[in-house]
């Protein structure tokens, strides 16, 4: 019974949802498996957390698109407001499968790619305080960009452009969590001293360097998550609205810049960020369209369905 509940949740899934689920899925199995090097309340906690997870996007899974209303945006859009969480766990996930991380390996990119350790230099070069806090502006509209393009292309009533952007920034998602979680990478956050003197005095400064107090995930540098998903909104809604991949632009173009400038980033990071950024979106785009045809052969070869 609960395999035929399981089967028919799934059959009506929406891409973002079937993402979803398989990521909480594997993420738990593998906190299952091997979450006892934690703490036991961390481990069980944890683990019941993404049996949770899995339940409710099977019960999401079988409730049907909706028309624009307030519902129907989160109905579409829950994968992307999961992945607050699930960034924050990664910081134990990590410590699941290595005894270390890989800064050594990136460091040595960096000066063989760009001849200097960006990520120090480039506020050195530049170091005037209206940049530095223009840059800290723009390093904090990662926290409204994706939100600000969904609703722009809800409210435009865009919805297959607002699921495909869900749907690729899901993978976006997953797909750096992936690889933080196997193959961490601290960042100069943790390898160099944080900017200091004039540029430290400035109020984007503060805010952003406040919000950042707990470090964020440590290992979660490489590729550059907030790269990816930026240039990813720009990816998509060039395709799907070229209103609002204008308004955007701006801030995809100052926040890739800024992830380095603030020494949030390795300059590497941010390259990796906007190459897994095309690889993503056309693995998401490839398999958007892969599974949407499968549910329309479904749906055609029904009963009493007539060929086409």
């Amino acid at each position: 019974m609960v395999v035929n509940w399981i089967r028919q949740r799934l059959a009506t899934a929406q891409p973002a949802d079937l993402v979803f689920i398989a990521y909480v899925s594997f993420t738990g199995v593998l906190l299952a498996a091997f979450g006892w090097k934690l703490e036991p309340g961390l481990w069980i906690g944890l683990t019941l957390t993404h049996i949770a997870l899995v339940l409710f996007g099977l019960w999401v899974s079988g409730l049907p698109p909706r028309g624009r209303s307030i519902g129907g945006f989160f109905r579409d859009a829950y994968p992307i407001a999961s992945v607050v969480y699930l960034y924050w766990e990664l910081r134990y996930l990590a410590l699941l499968f290595t005894d270390g991380y890989h800064d050594d390996v990136i460091l040595w990119l960096e000066e063989a790619i760009f001849g200097e350790q960006l990520a120090m230099t480039l506020s050195q070069h530049f170091p005037f305080f209206w940049l530095s806090e223009l840059m800290h502006f723009f390093y904090a509209s990662y926290w409204f960009l994706l939100p600000l393009a969904l609703v722009m292309l809800y409210a435009r009533n865009n919805l297959s452009g607002f699921r495909s952007l869900v749907f690729a920034e899901t993978v976006v998602y997953f797909g750096c969590y992936l690889i933080f979680m196997f193959w961490p990478v601290t960042g100069p956050h943790y390898q160099f001293p944080i900017i200091s003197g004039e540029l430290a005095d400035g109020a984007m400064y503060k805010w952003v360097h406040w919000m950042l107090e707990d470090g964020g995930s440590k290992g979660a540098a490489f590729p550059s998550s907030h790269v990816a998903v930026a240039v990813a909104v720009s990816l998509v809604t060039w395709r799907v609205d070229r209103l609002v991949w204008a308004v955007t632009l701006p801030f995809v173009i100052g926040l890739t810049i800024s992830t380095v400038y603030g020494r949030f980033h390795y300059g590497i990071d941010a390259l990796a960020g906007i190459l897994a950024a095309v690889l993503l979106v056309w693995m998401a785009r490839t398999l958007q369209s892969w599974l949407e045809r499968r549910s329309a052969e479904k749906v055609g070869n029904g009963p009493g369905s007539v060929p086409v």
